[in-house]
């Protein structure tokens, strides 16, 4: 570690701030960003990233995916890169730091280390992860899911995922130039550790007055598919007393949901997509479907709340008594993740150096990150820093130019030592 390298905070907002500006911005308001995985602006910054990275000497390897992955070469030929990843993707109506923050802070270390030639003895990898966000192509982390060969989506699977037109995720990667021919895959395509930088998205550093989340793990997470069926009607002929109202079972459906994680207190559960299938004034719908994101800080809490919302369901159906029925499908799921103590430790310790301990808090992460599938895999760990009043996936996401270079700073530093130990062989 190399206590007196510091990266350019300046640059590194400037960077950010201009790529987004350029690519992905909304027109209001002017913080806004929508970048959709594999887009035209998604494309247009993956290749201003590939050059950038290129420049400074990097080999660059596409995968299956379209992930992304920069390598600064090492002077060990039998290590692994040390991996600084996140995503460039956001939500349709996101923010410039989800995700964006952490490659563009990778590309800054990079940058960094050439200008000062920092010989390392592990090479270092920025990457790019496709599609955390799910936005598009549904299924969030999709592309860190297969790298990790541990997603219940595999490679095929993926590539056959289509987005509201239709088109294939296969065919949108061939469009944009990034179906790579490297394998997809961490056994032939592996790191020696993954480290990333990322928003905390949530209020607690704010709230708690600190500067620097370490991140120990990340929650577990299910979504299920719900399907309501009813029987269509006329809506100014069919007797209320008879009705058999999809929408009206689904909206009662649709609180239970809230009802139940309120009153079990085990963790978080969410509606976000609701589709009828006769979006008309006069018609009763037939059919509705929904999709809930259940959350919980171990996969056991998330299992319970889901069954106690099905038995708030069934509860519910049985009071209807109007003949709809539902049906579920379990669609995407992240087992808890749990972090290495190797790279806590090498996050924390550098973090108590850059801002002392009364700035620095363990944490878990409520939100998913690709970083999750890579702990299966490979030591991993995360730096949070704040988000004010905690909004994400939204226009007003907001970290300042201070807090993302102290990310960037702890990310250097981090790398550093970690790559130290694998030179003194302690790793």
């Amino acid at each position: 570690m190399s206590p007196t390298l510091r990266i350019n905070a300046e640059r590194l907002n400037s960077t950010l701030q201009s790529t987004c500006t350029q690519w992905g911005a909304l027109s209001a308001p002017s913080t806004g960003m929508c970048r959709l995985t594999l887009s035209k602006e998604d494309k247009e910054t993956r290749d201003w990233l590939v050059d950038e990275c290129k420049a400074l000497g990097c080999q660059v390897k596409i995968d299956q995916m379209g992930n992304i992955f920069a390598i600064r070469a090492g002077s060990a030929k039998d290590r692994l890169p040390i991996g600084m990843g996140s995503h460039m993707d956001t939500q349709p109506a996101g923010g410039r730091y989800d995700g964006i923050l952490g490659v563009q802070a990778a590309l800054e270390v990079l940058r960094t280390l050439h200008e000062n030639k920092i010989e390392t003895n592990c090479p270092i990898a920025l990457i790019d992860w496709t599609n955390e966000e799910g936005a598009r192509f549904p299924g969030a982390m999709m592309a860190s899911g297969v790298w990790s060969t541990k997603s219940s989506t595999p490679l095929e699977a993926c590539w056959a995922t289509q987005d509201k037109e239709g088109t294939l995720m296969k065919d949108a990667l061939q469009e944009i130039g990034y179906l790579g021919d490297t394998s997809c895959d961490y056994k032939e395509n592996g790191l020696e550790c993954h480290f990333e930088l990322h928003i905390e998205q949530g209020p607690l550093l704010e709230k708690e007055g600190k500067a620097v989340g370490v991140v120990t793990a990340v929650q577990g997470m299910k979504w299920y598919a719900i399907r309501v069926d009813g029987v269509e009607g006329h809506s100014g002929t069919t007797p209320m007393p008879e009705r058999s109202d999809a929408l009206v079972t689904a909206s009662r459906l649709i609180t239970a949901v809230r009802d139940t994680a309120l009153k079990t207190g085990l963790g978080f559960a969410t509606v976000g997509v609701i589709n009828s299938d006769t979006a008309s004034q006069a018609t009763i719908p037939a059919g509705v479907d929904f999709i809930i994101d259940i959350r919980c800080s171990t996969d056991e809490f998330v299992d319970q709340l889901a069954t106690r919302i099905l038995k708030a369901f069934d509860s519910i159906i049985e009071e209807e008594k109007n003949g709809t029925t539902y049906k579920i499908k379990r669609t995407w799921g992240l087992p808890e993740s749990k972090f290495h103590p190797r790279c806590i430790d090498t996050v924390r310790e550098v973090a108590l150096q850059e801002v002392g301990e009364d700035q620095v808090m363990d944490m878990r992460s409520n939100a998913g990150h690709d970083s999750a599938w890579t702990s299966r895999v490979c030591p991993t760990s995360m730096i949070f820093v704040p988000s004010k009043d905690g909004i994400s996936h939204n226009p007003n996401e907001y970290t300042s130019p201070e807090h993302c270079a102290l990310g960037a700073q702890i990310m250097l530093q981090s790398v550093l030592s970690y790559d130290e130990r694998v030179g003194k062989g302690e790793y």
